[in-house]
Parts: structure tokens; sequence; C-alpha cells
């Protein structure tokens, strides 16, 4: 099975699109430059950007100063434009160290980060002021006031609040000194003088990659992006930011209370100066991907070269030049079996190209084949014969229909009355083809190229282990018995939460008994278990809102932490869990 993240490979023939922005990037006739590198989700934006950052390092001593800064990470912890320029004097920090004279200069521009943060304590007047506290510190008083509110505060609850506020007071003096008379504009405008200043003394170009900005609630990616247009558009300078496009459009119309389209339009176009989309997938890419995922499965040692075969290939096909897959198995020196997992790939290709809820993704690809593999293993594990070309035909199916059409055909199968006639195309069977069932209706220009896609399904019953094999995964686990419908409310609710400082979450977690916590706390981790912890899993801020109220469920979600891998998981996620105490280490 193959990880559902990034890669620092190319499998899709990207480079060229990366060489292109690396270019730009380079070019200090065009400095400075904003590009966007739009596509929605799982089409290889995150991918581009690492390929463009290669790139950039291959530059030796010329490499300019590369940042990544993921938005979505600091989202929920911390005001996102000052992260932002925190990250970019961190950086200019270290790569000003050796020259004491700039390293000073940077030291003034990393110090004005503090008053911006302290700007976004004091800006928001609200409830919170009502007690002496500034926004960014209600996280530490949430539950104290949320008591309060309610009418079940208590003394502790208001000396909590008292403290907090004495804390935030002290806090605020700290960051900026009564002595200095500061203001806003002349404050961007020192800022701004200082990084060009900084820049300069390096001789060198800033390149700041910005992912997971479509991932982010709105005020959280608009906020990214003034901090951009505001503070950091500066000579000398390139940001690379990735996001689905029509993500952000509808961020700005939400940030601006809706307005006309026109605006929306020309705000992202003023942010952005070059718009570039990741590349179309189509089924000529998608073997050549498909290709590398299993040759590197089987031969990795081999995957370099066979990736430079295909490559040169992909980028030769305005000739007419392709691949095939015994000349791939060779050049791996590949079993019968790679071969014969390559010839999968070749029939999967065109229909998962142009498939509907498919349209080519490279990680819905990658998804649909590592779940066809987990089924292969599972049915080696109950020596059941299973090919390969089945289970993926089966999971084809299901990806691109709805549960009752997939229900259909396992009905159709299971009880194999001429389930043929529906299953293969007209050429194939003898008479008429029964009508499509009604569950099939809404999906027949996809079925009618489904039943001519290879393994033709002539003999029913022999794919009935296979469709109890797909079931058997499918199928939902069963709600706990002992789960009562206030914790069955909870963990629906739990499940949609997507901050550890939702009020709404702690709301319902502290209406919950300690019985129903220790409940609804087991259910959210069976949620979670078949997550993507590559990606952003639902259910996790909810299960930390309750760990944080109850020892029992914190234990509980702590031994469930403990056996996954945080290699592989999702940064954010991981920050997340470090800054909450969840796992171990320092976020």
């Amino acid at each position: 099975m193959w990880r559902d993240s990034e890669s620092e490979q190319d499998f899709l023939n990207f480079t060229e699109v990366a060489e292109q922005i690396a270019t730009l990037a380079m070019n200090h006739d065009l400095l400075p430059i904003s590009i966007g590198v739009f596509g929605g989700w799982g089409t290889g934006k995150s991918t581009v950007l690492r390929l463009v950052e290669n790139k950039l390092h291959e530059a030796g001593d010329n490499a300019p100063v590369l940042i990544t800064f993921d938005a979505w990470l600091y989202q929920g912890f911390d005001d996102a434009r000052a992260a932002l320029m925190e990250v970019v004097s961190d950086a200019l920090l270290d790569a000003a160290k050796r020259d004491e004279t700039l390293l000073d200069k940077a030291k003034n521009f990393a110090g004005r980060v503090n008053y911006f943060r302290a700007l976004g304590l004091i800006a928001d007047f609200g409830v919170g002021m009502a007690f002496g506290i500034p926004p960014g510190l209600l996280t530490r008083a949430g539950t104290a006031m949320s008591s309060i509110f309610s009418g079940t505060g208590t003394e502790e609850d208001k000396a909590e609040l008292k403290g907090t506020a004495k804390e935030a007071h002290k806090g605020v003096l700290d960051l900026i000194k009564p002595a200095e008379k500061r203001t806003p504009p002349k404050e961007i405008e020192a800022f701004r003088k200082e990084f060009g200043e900084v820049l300069a003394g390096l001789d060198t170009t800033l390149v700041l990659f910005i992912d997971n900005l479509d991932r982010c609630l709105p005020d959280v990616a608009i906020g990214t992006l003034e901090a951009v247009r505001l503070f950091l558009f500066m000579p000398r300078t390139a940001f690379i930011i990735a996001a689905d496009e029509g993500m952000i459009r509808h961020s700005v119309a939400k940030h601006f209370s809706d307005p006309q389209a026109s605006h929306v339009r020309d705000y992202l176009d003023k942010v952005i100066q070059v718009p570039l989309r990741v590349p179309q997938v189509g089924a000529e890419d998608l073997r050549a991907y498909m290709y590398s995922l299993f040759v590197g499965l089987a031969a990795p040692e081999k995957l370099s070269e066979v990736q430079a075969k295909l490559m040169a290939t992909l980028q030769g096909s305005w000739k007419g030049e392709t691949f095939d897959k015994t000349e791939i198995s060779k050049l791996a020196e590949g079993s019968p079996e790679l071969l014969d997992n390559l010839a999968i790939a070749d029939r999967l290709a065109p229909i998962l190209a142009w498939a509907p809820n498919i349209q080519g993704n490279p990680r819905i690809v990658k998804r649909l084949l590592n779940a066809v593999l987990l089924r292969r293993l599972l049915a080696a594990n109950r020596e059941m014969n299973v090919d390969l070309a089945t289970l993926a035909k089966l999971a084809v199916f299901e990806r691109c229909t709805d549960e009752k059409a997939t229900l259909e055909l396992y009905r159709l199968v299971m009880e194999g009355k001429d389930a043929e006639k529906y299953l293969l195309p007209q050429g194939e069977i003898q008479g008429e083809q029964p009508e499509l069932p009604a569950e099939w209706k809404s999906y027949e220009d996809f079925i009618n190229k489904w039943r001519g896609m290879e393994p033709l399904f002539k003999d029913a019953g022999a794919l009935r282990p296979a469709v109890f094999l797909s079931r058997d995964v499918m199928a939902p686990a069963p709600a706990r018995a002992d789960l009562s419908e206030a914790a069955r409310v909870a963990v629906e609710a739990l499940l949609k939460v997507d901050s550890v400082n939702s009020p709404v979450g702690s709301e319902i977690v502290e209406a919950l008994s300690a019985g129903d916590r220790r409940t609804a706390m087991s259910n959210l981790i069976e949620a979670m278990r078949e997550g993507d912890w590559s990606a952003a899993v639902p259910g996790i801020h909810g299960a930390i809102i309750l760990a944080k109220a109850s020892t029992e469920a914190e234990a509980e979600l702590k031994a469930f932490l403990k056996v996954l891998q945080t290699g592989e998981m999702d940064k954010g996620i991981l920050y997340l869990l470090k800054k909450t105490g969840m796992v171990g280490g320092s976020a």
C-alpha cells in the first residue's frame, strides 16, 4: 500500500510546471511576484510545491531562502498573520546569524512581530474585554466564561477569569513597552523597510510556499493573504500559494459579506499575479502514475530508472511516443505479478480518467488502489481465491455510483439469477439485455462503459467471494449497544467540530454524564480508526475537547494515538496533538 500524502517524486509529469514556477521565482526582474498553484482536492498541488522546492534547492549557493508555511497548522492556536510573519523572521534570523550587523537588523525586524501580535490581541474588543481579557487569551478562559454565561459559574470561575486578565495585562505590557510611542502605520513602514534591508544584506531572494490555505476557515485564509499583501510583498520576494481557487473565492465572499462576483474575482486577481493550474490528468498520465506506484512496491531500487523512462515518454507524447507493460516490467526486472499489475493499470486508466467521482484525481486513484490491495490481503488471509483485477473493477463501481446502486450489484451477484446479463456488455450476452435496475438508472453511461472493462464478469457465481469481501470491508462499524441517545447525538456533533476551541463542542461535552463521556470517546475512536491520518481526520478536534473534560476519556484517546504512525501523520494534526498534550514531543 502507499502513503496518502504529497510526493517529492514526479509520478504525473508535473516537472514541467514546477520548472516554470521555479524560473519565475528566480527571475529578479519579475520580483516581487505571487504565483497561484490552483487545483481541486487531491489533484497534486502540494506535490507541485515540493517539486518546485527541490528545483530551487538545486541552485546551490544561489538558492534562495526557502520557507514553507502551512496555514492550516496554526488554525485554532494562533493568529495566522502573526504566525506567518514569525516564521519569516525566524528564517531570516537563521540566515543572518553569520553577519553581526545584519543579525542586529534581523533581530529588530523579528522584534516587530511581537508588536503585531499585541495588536492582534487588543484589536478585537468583545465579550472577553468586559473581563479584561484580550481575545488571544480567551481560549484559556473559555470554560470559566461559558459557565458564568450559562448561569452555573462559581466563585472559582470568576477568580480564574480575574487571574487570566492579570496575566493578559502583563503579557501585553511585555509586548508593548509603554515608553515607546508606536502607531500601526509607522510600524508597518518600519517592518517593510527592515525586511527589505535584511534581504538586501543577505543578497538573496526569499521564496515563501503557502500550502493548505483552502483547508482554513475564511478569516484565516484571507488573513494570510492580507499579511502577504500588506507586510511581505517586497523586492526580492516570491510567493507560491497552493489552493483550490473556488474555495478561496468562497472565503473572499464570506469574509467580505458576500460582495458582487466581480469584487471576489478582482480580489484574488490582485493577490495572485500569475495563476497556474495543476494539469488535468489523462489516461496516459494515469497509466504512468499507476506504473510508478506498482514498481515502487515491487522493485523500489528500480523506480528512479523507470520514472526517467516514463517521464521522458510522457514529455514526448506529442510525437506519438508511448510505453507498454512488457517494456516497463523488463526495465524493472519485475516478476510475473508486477507484469499482471501493470496490465491492470492499463485496464483501469481509461475509465479512471473519465469516470464520475474520480476524473483522474491522483489521490482518489491512490486511495482506490489502497482499498483494493487491502481487500486482496484480507482475501489471502481468509484463503479466498480473488484476483486483483476483479477487486479493482468492483471498487471502481463502488466509487462511481452510490450505496444503493452498489447494494443492488451485490444482490444480483449473491442471488445469481441471470446476473451476468446485467454485468456484461451487449455483445457478450445471448438475447436481449434486461432493463437496468432502477438504482442504476442515473449512472447508465458509466455502467455501460464499466460492463466492457476487463475482466468481463461472465460467471457471477465466481464473483461471490469478491462481493462478500467488498461488503465486509464497506460495512460500517455498528454502534455500541450501551450508547445512550445523548451520547449518540454528542458523537455526531463532535465528528463535525473543526476546532479544539469550539464553544459548541465544549457545551456538548459539558452536558454529558461521566459514563456518556467514556462511551462517546470509544465511538469517536471507532470513527477515526479507519481515517486518513495524512489529512484532516473528522472527529479529532471533538475527541480532544472530550479528553480535556474526562481523565478516563483522555487515557483512552492517548492509548489509541500511541499505536498510530506519527511519521505518516498530517503535520497540522501532529502539531495539534503535541500542542494539546495528547502525544509526546514538543510542538
